[in-house]
């Protein structure tokens, strides 16, 4: 026999030399995996007893673990969930790894490639896979448990009948619209009892008209729904939902980081009151006002009571800017077309990514007659509702930018600009994180990363999101920006180096204009 012969082993596509391994497993898993540790105690026992048997061992730490299994899922284009994963790859440059699967997998790939049974006895393999069916059900149990009482928990705040809503710098014109919408969503069993307004920077007599208009749109005068308050922390304590239109708006005369330095102020006497009154299950909500992620990461840091899961930032209307205009590239009607996704650190810099959003779409299936039949009565065919994303569209126009930004510009010229789209994001939120609750319905929101998607940033970063149990996690199932100009990779380092400017940094541009009164030199050419 030519000990150089590489031979197939069953036909399965694993070769292995006399003198030389040329493939090897790897096993890679969570470092306080029961599962894992078992798995790789069966690899070390069949190295033992086959020399041709080669494998590696890949442990990762809890914190990390996630996040590695993400990019190896996206590196390899796998779908794998749980610890651990296992693979099998040739020992040369450039070859391509083989899935195997789970411990389940890799149990049946040892028993049927290896001869299982010469080395490792029956009664002890049926004890190893019995072991594994009953860590699995284990499992699966604990997590019923804490999924049922978690649901228990949010069904009992759902049910719940009256809701108390605070919003705090209620001067500014988008909370007339956003409490006309919130009197609308009162409906049924769940009513919103109190709406409590408050503005440190706004005069008495303005917050009394807010007051008093707000309250006629409401319709019963005598209720007073809308409340104006002196003092937040008197209605923070048995508030339920906060939404805060706080920021300091940019000026010529900032410089980035005083602007971000006097926002960060403001959102740290907010936490303050917070801190001393507030309930540990109350909801914050920000609106896209300002650098609203920043404000909102800042918040975060500084709340020591709440969840920062419990705090959002709303950035639909950013889709909704751009939807009426790729509708009429498109030539899709607007109805069709689902809210783009946002993706960034939103009011530093942000991505609507118009090539994943989704639009509704009818196809066509023609049935033979209508081939052979011209004015044939019957039905010709029949039509099939599908979800498609808008990239084939809007491949060859790039005009779409352009027409947003001019758009934006006679918006600002106009005596009063509306933000509708604003207010519209922010009551959407509300209708589905406290009325109807739907798991289904995805929605753009700045959240905290978790790993989703390969975001590590440590603050609040828009992207798509469900509610799983009365908390906003990322959609990690949708899929990620396809826009040739930006990646969120880049949208990410930027979010983490907004995080560390101080007060100097960035200072203000001052603009230059050239003097146009003096006559330019002129010069003579001489021969």
């Amino acid at each position: 026999m030519n000990k150089n012969v590489v031979y197939n082993i069953k036909n399965t596509g694993i070769y292995i030399g006399l003198n030389k391994m040329v493939f090897r497993i790897v096993i890679a898993g969570e470092s306080q995996c029961n599962i894992f540790a078992e798995v790789c105690l069966v690899a070390d026992h069949i190295s033992q007893n086959l020399p041709s048997f080669c494998y590696e061992r890949i442990e990762k730490p809890v914190a990390e673990w996630k996040l590695w299994l993400c990019k190896i899922n996206q590196k390899n284009k796998w779908h794998h969930i749980d610890s651990p994963i296992i693979w099998k790859e040739l020992l040369m440059m450039g070859s391509k790894p083989f899935y195997i699967g789970g411990a389940c997998e890799f149990l049946e790939y040892c028993h049927s490639y290896y001869n299982f049974d010469l080395f490792l006895s029956p009664t002890r393999f049926e004890h190893l896979v019995y072991n594994y069916g009953q860590y699995q059900r284990k499992i699966k149990q604990e997590k019923r448990l804490n999924s049922s009482s978690q649901i228990f928990d949010y069904q009992n705040d759902v049910k719940k009948s009256d809701y108390t809503i605070c919003i705090s710098g209620a001067g500014n014109p988008i909370s007339m619209f956003i409490i006309s919408g919130l009197f609308e969503m009162t409906s049924g069993d769940k009513i919103i009892s109190k709406i409590y307004i408050y503005d440190d920077d706004c005069s008495q007599s303005l917050m009394d008209f807010i007051e008093y208009e707000c309250n006629f749109l409401g319709g019963d005068l005598s209720s007073k729904v809308v409340k104006n308050i002196e003092k937040i922390g008197v209605a923070l304590t048995g508030t339920n939902l906060l939404i805060i239109l706080d920021y300091v708006p940019f000026r010529s005369t900032y410089s980035i980081g005083k602007w971000l330095y006097e926002n960060k102020k403001v959102m740290e006497r907010i936490a303050l009151n917070i801190n001393a009154s507030a309930s540990q299950k109350m909801y914050i909500v920000f609106p896209n006002l300002g650098p609203a992620c920043y404000n909102a990461t800042v918040l975060a840091n500084a709340v020591k009571s709440l969840p920062r899961s419990n705090i959002v930032v709303v950035t639909s209307d950013i889709g909704l800017d751009i939807v009426p205009v790729a509708a009429e590239i498109a030539d899709v009607p607007l109805k069709n077309i689902f809210c783009p996704p946002v993706w960034g650190f939103v009011g530093i810099n942000h991505l609507a990514d118009i090539h994943t959003t989704i639009h509704k779409y009818e196809s066509f299936d023609p049935y033979n007659r209508f081939i052979k039949v011209r004015n044939s009565t019957l039905c010709v065919g029949t039509l099939t509702p599908e979800l498609r994303s808008m990239e084939y569209l809007m491949f060859s126009d790039d005009t779409l930018w352009t027409k947003v930004a001019e758009r934006k510009i006679q918006k600002k010229l106009s005596e009063r600009p509306i933000c509708i789209n604003k207010a519209v994001a922010v009551l959407n939120l509300v209708k589905l994180w406290l009325f109807y609750p739907d798991p289904k319905n995805v929605v753009n929101l700045g959240i905290p990363c978790n790993g989703a998607f390969g975001l590590t940033f440590g603050g609040h970063f828009s992207q798509p999101a469900n509610l799983v149990n009365g908390k906003w996690e990322p959609a990690s199932n949708y899929a990620l920006p396809r826009d040739p100009n930006m990646s969120i990779s880049y949208l990410e380092e930027i979010a983490k180096l907004v995080m560390k400017l101080s007060k100097e940094d960035l200072p203000q541009l001052v603009p230059y204009t050239p003097c146009i009164c003096k006559q330019p030199i002129r010069f003579t050419k001489y021969k």
